[in-house]
């Protein structure tokens, strides 16, 4: 597999492998998508909308796997560089023209496919866990998503893309961090991952979440 950062043109495919990863997945299939079967073009529409709504954060970076064959994007990563200075003045304003692109497509195509009640619960969850990402962890490369089409998996793209942020960490003598889903404790501890908490608290817990380990990588640092 190859891997390389994301193109504008990417963002359709990106959404489309992530609905196939995600369809029967705990948090973002069954509990934010109840009706994602239905509805599922809205599934996917979420998926592109929730990439392009960091499209134009320096800070954030997308990175896609490719079929070596049809040069078809069929998983992607999104790594944030967290605790670094805010985006420029330029920066801002397209940041925040795209809030208002997404706030307008949500409002004339709202997502069928979701339970209103649900849909931002990881947002509303996070101050309860936010603690982790203090002090000397402030600064980070963070894992804010990774998926890989079920027809590749198991072919080592996964790896490819968590290394790619790993790497970075390791060149800039920060750790990285990531929320695993359920039962993906295992892969992550392959590349030095720990688990130092747990964010399937408050309501992520009361729905009957089981993910939700907060890994940090950090061992190179003490070496």
């Amino acid at each position: 597999m190859a891997i390389r950062e994301a193109k504008y043109s990417d963002l359709r495919e990106m959404a489309e492998a992530a609905a196939a990863a995600f369809k029967d997945e705990e948090l973002f299939g069954e509990l934010m998508h109840p009706r994602r079967k239905e509805y599922p073009q809205d599934f996917v529409a979420y998926f592109e909308r929730r990439f392009l709504r960091h499209w134009n954060d320096p800070n954030c970076h997308l990175v896609v796997g490719l079929d070596k064959t049809t040069g078809k994007v069929v998983g992607c990563a999104q790594w944030e560089r967290q605790g670094v200075q805010p985006a420029s003045w330029i920066g801002s304003i397209m940041q925040s023209t795209s809030r208002a692109y997404l706030q307008s497509l949500d409002y004339l195509w709202p997502n069928r496919a979701a339970d209103p009640d649900k849909i931002n619960i990881l947002d509303e969850t996070f101050p309860l866990f936010a603690h982790h990402w203090t002090e000397s962890r402030r600064q980070n490369w963070y894992l804010e998503f990774l998926c890989t089409h079920p027809g590749y998996q198991g072919q080592g793209l996964g790896k490819e893309l968590v290394l790619w942020g790993v790497n970075r960490a390791k060149e800039d003598k920060i750790c990285a961090s990531v929320i695993s889903a359920a039962g993906k404790e295992a892969f992550y501890g392959r590349y030095g991952f720990v688990e130092v908490g747990r964010a399937n608290v408050g309501r992520l817990g009361a729905c009957g979440i089981r993910g939700g380990a907060i890994l940090f990588c950090e061992g190179h640092l003490s070496t």
